[in-house]
């Protein structure tokens, strides 16, 4: 059982860095970080928290580079989040919990996101998360 609660103000503070990654695109002549899918998963071993980024950048430049990116855009807010660098894994969005997530919850047009707890999907047990609706309709 989870012994940490997941606080609004975590998912406020991951919802506020996953719109300042999409902004951070707009500097680009073509978008690089495309935020694919964003979840929070408690790992029931761990007893923590992690925001999970799955974007095509760490299939095409490596995690560090994806990193380098998250950690630029939490330097440049102007208002300091109560999440770091060390709350989050970036993914690639053919990483086999993103499609775990995706099959976990589906989130009807209107909300800004999903919690799932106590749930199997194929041989994965998700203890609780909450799963983001993107706003392209990627999730």
């Amino acid at each position: 059982m989870v012994e940490t609660s997941l606080v609004e103000s975590y998912i406020e503070d991951g919802r506020t860095l996953i719109n300042e990654l999409k902004r951070s695109d707009a500097q680009f002549s073509v978008p690089h970080f495309l935020v694919r899918s964003a979840f929070w998963l408690c790992r029931s071993e761990a007893f923590n928290w992690r925001l999970f980024i799955a974007t095509p950048l760490v299939d095409q430049r490596g995690p560090a580079s994806a990193y380098t990116d998250v950690q630029g855009v939490l330097r440049s807010m102007t208002r300091p989040l109560g999440i770091s660098l060390q709350d989050i894994s970036v993914i690639s969005p053919n990483d086999k919990l993103v499609k775990i997530m995706k099959k976990a919850a589906h989130i009807p047009n209107g909300l800004s996101g999903a919690r799932v707890a106590r749930t199997r999907v194929e041989d994965t047990y998700i203890e609780d998360a909450y799963i983001y609706n993107l706003s392209n309709g990627q999730s």
